[in-house]
């Protein structure tokens, strides 16, 4: 059919590749959702999306605050991450919440039921002293009445009560600052008030500082588009953005921002970077290497075309069987292009062969076709084989790369046995090749090599042996972190996190139905040594509720009276002037005690206060009339101290707080849509170790059989994987044997075959040991690879070696050279990843350049060396 219709093969499979190419482009999608890589159908998953669906998306991206561990460094750190949260503020369309500080409104009504008896004591003294002058204020609220009244209160002629006076004083100074400052800017510009003034909102707020006082976290939850490859890019983008604006704010402070989704952002990004620079060097480099052998651009190019074609067709096939790409079947490509072009290269070297031998192009494509066409297609059996091993596996990721890679490669032995002779012969009968032939068809050299095939074989075994102890030592990393490119300031600030706080990005979920069960089982894990943290709703019901409301409930009543309702009185400049005096005088008499004490930074306090006081007179006595542009400032006024009234009836009125009585944000955490209740369980030390994980999961689980959350899917995934590949190795060895012995009926054929494979992994396994080589999640895939490539080079060798006739040698053929050049093609792929900053994807380069040299070295110097033994055996024996 290629000689008689070759224009024909090439033209419907260029017409089906575009096709596919557009199709694909319009259609297929990409799955970035992590947890569609594992079944649904698994015990472990069930639990985890069930779990998520009941309480929501609590993946935080976590920003990490440094403060020194000082007071002051903390004042700083509180005032970045209000800055960074008010830059955030009004991105709703990808960040969904922020959170990095709690007040007192914030907690609920119940607030002051956290407090000890003797500290609610207090308080109420407190509120009995205020009560009198909220009575007072409510008469007639206006601005010049409240500084009348703060004056009073300044110069001692008021009082607010016992000790707590001089700890308010720092915050009664800084509202008066920011209520003064809004004057001036009011009078000054025309304008209202623009926030809040007294910032009594904020009072009681408490910062997320870590045990030890020595960082601040922000939780930050984002927007999550399946649809894009960083999952959270968006929201990733605007908080990096707001992230260094804030860092310029505040260059004294170091802050950085990760958690698990910001870690898979980067790794994503990093790899996708990776991947893009690995590729264009070894595209570059085999292209090169292609030119250099095949003597010209042309052969290659055919090569690639045909390549092409099926990597096409692949395409089409992924969106007909499975319509998207999931974030390990997305690099099938990356696996066609190592494998599929090795295909290309025996025949098109075959067919070099035949026409230096003199052969007509139409008589070079048969002999290629009918001598090295059977070893490609057993070639590319056994490599799909090694895809096709993983299919019905619960890690439906590998499997749906094993589907496509499989299924890829048999498009891309159709293509090399189909399109690419075709090209062969159209390129030929035009006598379009170059006149002279590749410089390196053949490797007459090595024979000198194999000359002693005992020697050779006996320097092979000392070799090993004395190698052995390193082989000993090559073994399985689990730990992902280990796996992310250094210097990533994910990476960095996660290790941080796990250092010096007692803050883990991970925790484990447990469920209960009621308080009670919730009770008992936080009892139970604190039991636990491997438990660290534990978060419950528990965390914000306050204990001795009805005791508290006792001491609460009286004061209460003396609010009843108070008109929350009171409009504010008109601003008559006579009055405002006379208070800011009234004011100043206050002021400067506590300036004088404050001199005669040294308190310094107090008096620069006082001391910028009275500046503004004095320009706010200034300013009036100028333009009477320009007060009336403080009526925004003073409704602001009287609203806020309103609602804190308000605020402070309902807080004493309290008699117990329920989960239901917490703010909605609160609940959101804790109380699932089904009403059961959350417990996070964060362990004590390094979560991504793994041995602590297993050994946390574990003690957990003797707790809860249905204990989920990250550390769960994370161990059980890890294992699932390794058993995957595991299994899938050791299929995809059974699988090929069995081909191969179905292909020649005989036991001796598959071991010869299984040599180069055999002595390859086992130096591999050996080298890896020597040079610190683990292997991980994210290279162990290259076993199954390994497997198809090194069965592949024995089958073309054996194959050869059979054709030859009396005195032809095996180095005189093209068989080594292409053979040769495959494995090398192997290892510039992958050679790429070395330079990768994803340690995973440079441990996957590693572990594929090494393999790939020492199953060639096993096919192309020990098989030939053992093929010279048997011909030697059988001269022996005359056979």
């Amino acid at each position: 059919m290629v000689r008689s219709y070759p224009g024909t093969i090439v033209i419907c499979g260029l017409v089906l590749a575009i096709i596919c190419t557009v199709s694909s482009a319009m259609f297929l999608t990409l799955d970035n959702d992590q947890d569609n890589l594992i079944s649904h159908e698994l015990p472990f998953q069930k639990r985890n999306i069930a779990q998520i669906k009941n309480f929501g998306d609590q993946e935080y991206m976590f920003v990490v605050i440094e403060t020194g561990g000082t007071e002051s460094g903390k004042e700083q750190a509180a005032l970045f991450a209000s800055s960074l949260a008010g830059k955030l503020e009004g991105k709703k369309d990808v960040i969904h919440e922020v959170h990095y500080a709690m007040s007192a409104k914030d907690m609920g009504p119940g607030v002051l039921m956290f407090a000890s008896e003797d500290e609610l004591r207090e308080f109420v003294k407190l509120s009995q002293n205020i009560t009198p002058l909220g009575r007072e204020w409510f008469t007639g609220p206006g601005l010049a009445k409240f500084l009348d009244m703060t004056a009073d209160l300044l110069g001692g002629k008021s009082d607010m009560g016992g000790s707590s006076a001089s700890e308010m004083f720092i915050p009664m100074m800084s509202a008066l600052d920011s209520l003064v400052g809004s004057m001036e800017s009011s009078l000054e510009k025309g304008s209202g008030a623009g926030g809040q003034i007294l910032g009594l909102d904020e009072a009681g707020k408490q910062y997320f500082y870590t045990k030890n006082g020595s960082l601040l976290i922000m939780r930050i939850l984002p927007k999550k588009d399946y649809a894009e490859m960083g999952v959270i890019g968006q929201a990733l983008d605007v908080v990096r953005d707001a992230l260094n604006q804030t860092r310029e704010e505040f260059p004294e402070i170091s802050a950085g921002l990760t958690g698990r989704p910001v870690l898979s952002a980067d790794e994503m990004s990093t790899t996708d970077k990776d991947m893009t620079i690995a590729a264009t060097i070894s595209i570059l480099l085999v292209g090169l290497m292609f030119m250099i052998i095949l003597h010209g651009w042309l052969r290659p190019a055919l090569v690639m075309f045909s390549l092409f074609c099926a990597m096409a067709w692949t395409f089409g096939f992924a969106l007909v069987s499975l319509g998207s790409l999931n974030l390990l079947s997305i690099v099938f490509a990356l696996v066609l292009v190592g494998i599929g072009v090795d295909f290309g290269i025996h025949i098109v070297l075959r067919y070099v062969e035949g026409t230096a031998a003199g052969l007509s192009p139409e008589k070079a494509v048969e002999e290629s076709l009918l001598h090295t066409g059977p070893g490609v297609l057993l070639g590319g059996i056994t490599s799909v084989c090694a895809f096709y091993a993983v299919l019905g596996q619960e890690f439906v990721g590998l499997a749906e790369l094993g589907l496509i890679g499989g299924t890829g490669i048999i498009f891309c032995l159709i293509s090399m046995l189909t399109i690419l002779p075709s090209l062969l012969l159209l390129a030929g009968r035009r006598d379009l090749f170059p006149s002279s032939h590749p410089r390196m068809a053949t490797m007459p050299f090595m024979e000198k090599v194999i000359s002693r095939p005992m020697m050779v074989l006996a320097g092979m075994v000392v070799l090993s042996a004395l190698a052995y102890p390193a082989f000993q030592k090559a073994g399985f990393n689990y730990n992902l972190l280990d796996l992310q490119a250094k210097g990533l300031e994910s990476v960095e600030y996660e290790h941080k996190l796990i250092k010096e706080s007692d803050e883990s990005t991970w925790f484990a979920v447990m469920t209960k139905p009621d308080l009670n069960a919730v009770k008992a089982l936080i009892e139970e894990l604190k039991k636990v040594p491997s438990v660290g943290r534990v978060d419950s709703i528990l965390n914000y019901l306050p204990k001795d509720q009805k005791e508290k409301s006792l001491i609460l409930n009286s004061e209460a009543r003396s609010l009843k009276d108070l008109n929350f309702e009171a409009k504010p009185v008109p601003i008559v400049p006579e009055q405002v002037l006379n208070s800011l005096a009234k004011l100043a005088e206050s002021l400067e008499s506590i300036e004088e005690k404050l001199f005669s004490a040294g308190a310094k930074e107090e008096m620069k306090l006082i001391s910028a206060l009275l500046d503004k006081t004095f320009a706010c007179s200034e300013l009036i006595e100028k333009n009477p009339s320009s007060v009336q542009n403080m009526v925004g400032v003073q409704n602001q006024l009287v609203s806020e101290l309103s609602d804190s009234f308000a605020w402070l009836k309902e807080i004493l009125e309290v008699q117990t707080v329920s989960p239901e009585d917490l703010p909605d944000h609160l609940c959101s955490l804790y109380i699932g849509r089904d009403g059961s209740f959350m417990i996070k369980v964060a362990p004590v030390g390094n979560i991504w170790d793994f041995d602590l994980l297993k050994s946390f999961v574990a003690d957990l689980r003797k707790i809860d059989p249905e204990v989920t959350g990250v550390p769960v899917v994370v161990l059980e995934s890890s294992l699932l994987m390794r058993d995957t590949f595991t299994e899938s190795a050791v299929i995809t060895l059974v699988l090929v044997s069995i081909v191969l012995f179905f292909t020649s009926f005989s036991i001796s054929y598959v071991l010869l075959t299984l040599v180069p494979l055999i002595v390859g992994i086992f130096w591999l396994l050996e080298v890896m040991g020597m040079v610190g080589l683990s292997f991980n999640l994210a290279n162990f895939f290259a076993i199954p690879v390994l497997i198809a490539i090194g069965v592949d080079g024995g089958v073309h060798f054996l194959a050869r070696w059979k054709e030859l006739s009396e005195g032809e040698k095996l180095y005189d053929t093209s068989t080594p050279v292409a053979v040769g050049l495959s494995f090398c093609t192997t290892m510039i792929g992958f050679g790429g990843l070395l330079l990768a900053h994803h340690r995973g994807l440079a441990s996957l380069g590693g572990i594929m350049v090494v393999g790939s040299a020492t199953c060639m070295v096993g096919c192309m110097v020990v098989l030939p060396a053992v093929f010279r033994v048997i011909e030697n055996f059988k001269k022996g024996r005359n056979i």
